[in-house]
């Protein structure tokens, strides 16, 4: 009993003295880095972090923490494989979801939480206020509705403008002056638009206005 006492005791510290000297020798270094696909953040950067470090004294804490500090990650996960001096990395990041056009000018790529991703260059809708890095999710569910359209409808109306919400103005080329009023309301007047534009040739009106009930007001062009 005390022999094999003193055989666990030697072999433990063998192991203590065999890991102290990987822990802090050159020759234990991470030799290759997996990192899932990605589109924000910047591949190359984490690989030069890891490459070469210690895999016994890498500490992924602060990495997992600044990625996850750019909004456009939504969860970031490493994981560390000292036997085979592997690193993975796991980011899920947010996906676009439709383009919009920026108070004061610009145009970006939201998600459908609202969370801005990536300059745009054709956004629908303008007019759309941005609250830090983020712009307000009502305004993306009414690009979102615009974005629906049919592209024979799309094609004839170049602009959304939302920067009054309570009042939706849409403007394109030969195409009528659409007066929406209220954005919330904007999913239900479009799919009227579309029915509308079936059946009337609105090519030929001035001005065509949703606000008031179950009526359209057509005005012609004079």
């Amino acid at each position: 009993m005390i022999r094999a006492a003193r055989l666990g005791c030697i072999i433990s510290s063998l192991l203590i003295v065999l890991y102290a000297g990987l822990r802090w020798s050159d020759g234990w270094r991470v030799e290759e880095v997996w990192v899932s696909p990605t589109r924000y953040v910047v591949v190359e950067e984490l690989t030069g972090i890891l490459l070469g470090a210690n895999v016994l004294r890498l500490q992924t804490g602060g990495i997992t923490d600044g990625i996850r500090r750019d909004p456009r990650v939504v969860e970031a996960r490493i994981r560390v494989r000292p036997l085979w001096k592997r690193v993975e990395v796991e980011i899920k990041e947010r996906e676009p979801a439709v383009q919009v056009g920026l108070q004061g000018g610009g145009a970006v790529w939201v998600d459908i939480e609202g969370v801005i991703l990536e300059p745009a260059s054709a956004p629908a809708v303008v007019g759309v206020p941005r609250q830090g890095e983020r712009v307000p999710a009502e305004f993306v569910r009414a690009a979102q509705a615009v974005a629906r359209l049919s592209p024979a409808v799309r094609e004839k109306i170049a602009v959304f403008d939302v920067s009054d919400p309570t009042n939706v103005i849409a403007r394109g080329g030969s195409s009528p002056t659409l007066v929406f009023g209220e954005m919330g309301r904007l999913g239900d007047r479009l799919a009227i638009l579309e029915e509308l534009w079936e059946r009337w040739r609105l090519a030929e009106c001035a001005r065509v206005d949703f606000r008031v009930g179950d009526e359209v007001i057509l005005k012609r062009k004079r």
